[in-house]
């Protein structure tokens, strides 16, 4: 199929509707903005007993005793096998493993020794989370789920537009849970790619999406006055201060600041903290959150959906506080009991690591780190406590475990910002401290697991390289005149032949052409020519330090098939660099080239082996052998457990069961 029909082909499966409306955006203005299984009480049997009537003749007749009958023994019911999936974000093969043999996994190691490993799982290209979580828990290739990146643009969008993978229905592909459940299985998916219960048709009987967020994250400093009104007021031996600020669309939070030290001098030690969204006004009550200076602190803010914040208090003096608060965020769940008993049982979503808190000074590595310990423990307490509580035939889960401190501290690489052996060792520090995170996380869901009657399976999405520098793909457009900024660095559409959409280590290039894009300029009779230019352009650059090559591979759209990414949300140009640089695609820079702010990224080749992650399985009807066996690929999970559970898999599906489990 050539050029044109290529194009022509994404245009039209836009026209007919089988892609969903954006969700998100470049930054640039916008053109416009099953049910619950009840487990019933088994009903005792009932004894009847013959009641002692007047014979006729007005005697009392014994009745007589009925025959005992020996009930028939139940057989007893063959255990049905189950299957427990952790994904592990940016899961490194080598990272994970070695960490395993120096003592630093232990139960990752415990649980290898009782079945197997494989040398590694194979993810796929583009090897980032979005795609590649799809990917796992379909089984299908990129081409048939439609996430083909973490972002990515639709041609029925204005062409600044981008949509972000996570937020997208899948295209084609189910997701395991989905095709298992159809089959009769019970089954939960929790906060992994997919786990959408508002998306028609790719929710699991139980399903837990990742949180909503309410409100960014912020740091505070709030100025004080003297307190008026408070009630239930706390003894202070200074007199107490109050302040409050706005959580935009959120809520107001009041403050009372109180010294509750008796030594003589004005020293204020207690932030008490109210939401005045909770109906608390100036009442200390049990809702109340009293932190000190470094502590930490949970608060429901909207008591209506349970969503809230956790809050870091960083200085107190009597002219002001300064704090930082988490993103605030609420659950989303389904069924709609499940979603109450979470609520109630376990309370608001916890936010993640914030990584542009730690990049703007609002917190510390440490607290970066206990925001990381937080988010696994109460994900993982929650796959526990699903898992106990409905006892599905098939729960996938997600953990952070290794990305987040990977892509802020994976500094191992002279090349990379701020190098230097004494910042090595306190970055690894960080890096094992969050591998004990890791570690605690699969503990505590290992103990809601029966290893005889379930299979555990940990497996990754994708591995992480180290990166040192930035590479601005838009100012290459810029510079070569396909792209055009106006005064505020805004695309300007009507003069723009091409953008870059980037994610990690691989773009997407858009060409603005006429008859595709909603406002396309370039005539159909230029695509090759500015295709061809822009593959020149990439496969050309080279880093003015080193004089090496940047790409790796520079693909055309028509190309695609054989990395499983010809699909209309694809761009023109698909490329990936090699490990070390970070692709961005920010507009407006001045240099193409300039030091990473990040530290670790994914997205390159997939059989690279910085790639590679990690295959895990042990417990149910895995072989207990303590064996390594050959690589796998990610989307062998799916086949392999519709084995397993005696399902039948959908048709997209691409993977293969794993010989290796099923030998006898």
């Amino acid at each position: 199929m050539g050029i044109p029909a290529l194009r022509n082909l994404r245009c039209v499966l836009i026209t007919c509707g089988l892609l969903l409306a954006v969700v998100a955006c470049s930054g640039q203005p916008p053109a416009t903005l099953q049910p619950t299984q009840i487990s019933l009480t088994e009903i005792p049997d009932l004894q009847i007993i013959p009641s002692l009537e007047p014979s006729p003749g007005g005697e009392i007749l014994t009745p007589t005793p009925t025959p005992e009958v020996t009930p028939l023994p139940s057989p007893t019911p063959e255990p049905h096998p189950s299957a427990f999936v952790i994904v592990w974000d940016a899961g490194q093969r080598d990272a994970v493993y070695q960490a395993m043999s120096a003592g630093r996994l232990p139960h990752f190691k415990e649980l290898a020794s009782q079945g197997l490993r494989a040398e590694y799982a194979l993810s796929v290209d583009p090897s980032l989370s979005a795609p590649a979580q799809t990917s796992l828990v379909t089984g299908a290739y990129p081409n048939r789920t439609g996430i083909v990146s973490n972002a990515f643009h639709n041609a029925s969008d204005d062409f600044y537009w981008y949509r972000l993978g996570f937020d997208e229905p899948f295209y084609r592909a189910e997701p395991a849970w989905v095709t298992a459940s159809r089959n009769g299985l019970k089954t939960a998916a929790l906060f992994v790619a997919g786990a959408r219960p508002d998306i028609p048709g790719q929710a699991a009987d139980y399903t837990i999406g990742y949180g909503v967020r309410d409100a960014y994250s912020r740091q505070v400093n709030i100025s004080l006055v003297e307190s008026a009104g408070w009630e239930n007021m706390p003894l202070t031996y200074s007199p107490a201060l109050e302040g409050s600020f706005h959580i935009p669309e959120v809520a107001r939070v009041d403050m009372l600041i109180v010294d509750t030290s008796d030594d003589g001098q004005i020293d204020y030690d207690r932030v008490l903290i109210n939401s005045r969204a909770a109906g608390d006004e100036n009442n200390v009550n049990e809702n109340t959150l009293t932190l000190e200076v470094g502590e930490w602190g949970s608060m429901i803010l909207l008591p209506n959906i349970t969503a809230g914040a956790d809050f870091l208090i960083q200085e107190i003096t009597p002219q002001k506080i300064r704090l930082y608060y988490t993103g605030v965020y609420h659950n989303m769940a389904s069924p709609r009991t499940l979603l109450e008993n979470i609520n109630e049982r376990f309370g608001y979503f916890p936010a993640g690591p914030d990584a542009y808190a730690l990049d703007h000074g609002w917190i510390t590595e440490d607290d970066y780190l206990e925001m990381l310990e937080h988010s696994a423990r109460w994900m993982a307490e929650v796959s526990a406590w699903v898992y106990t509580t409905y006892q599905p035939d098939l729960l996938f889960t997600w953990q952070d475990g290794f990305d987040s401190v990977s892509h802020n501290f994976l500094l191992v690489d002279s090349r990379q910002t701020g190098f230097s052996p004494e910042r090595v060792e306190q970055y690894r520090s960080y890096l094992e401290r969050a591998q004990a995170i890791a570690d605690q996380a699969l503990e505590s869901m290992l103990e809601a697991v029966n290893l005889q009657k379930t299979s555990v399976f940990l497996t990754a999405d994708h591995g992480i390289a180290p990166v040192h520098t930035n590479v601005y793909v838009n100012t290459i457009l810029e510079k070569a005149g396909l792209l055009k900024l106006d005064s505020k660095n805004y695309v300007d559409v009507k003069r723009s032949k091409a953008l870059a959409v980037t994610s990690g280590g691989a773009v997407n290039i858009y060409i603005n052409l006429e008859g595709v894009e909603k406002d396309g300029i370039l005539p159909l009779e230029e695509y090759a020519t500015v295709q061809s230019q822009i593959v020149g352009l990439l496969s050309q650059l080279v880093d003015p330090n080193t004089g090496e090559a940047v790409f790796q591979h520079v693909f055309t759209h028509q190309d695609l098939e054989g990395v499983n990414l010809n699909q209309t949300n694809s761009g023109d140009i698909f490329a990936q660099a090699y490990p070390g640089y970070n692709l961005d695609d920010w507009r407006g820079n001045n240099s193409v080239f300039e030091p990473s702010t990040i530290y670790g990224d994914h997205g390159y080749d997939s059989t690279l082996p910085e790639m590679y992650t990690l295959f895990i399985a042990a417990g149910g009807q895995i072989p207990n052998t303590g064996k390594t066996i050959p690589a796998v690929k990610i989307v062998d999970l799916v086949p392999t457990l519709a084995t397993l559970l005696g399902f039948e898999p959908a048709d997209d599906v691409a993977g293969r069961p794993i010989a290796e489990i099923f030998l006898p």
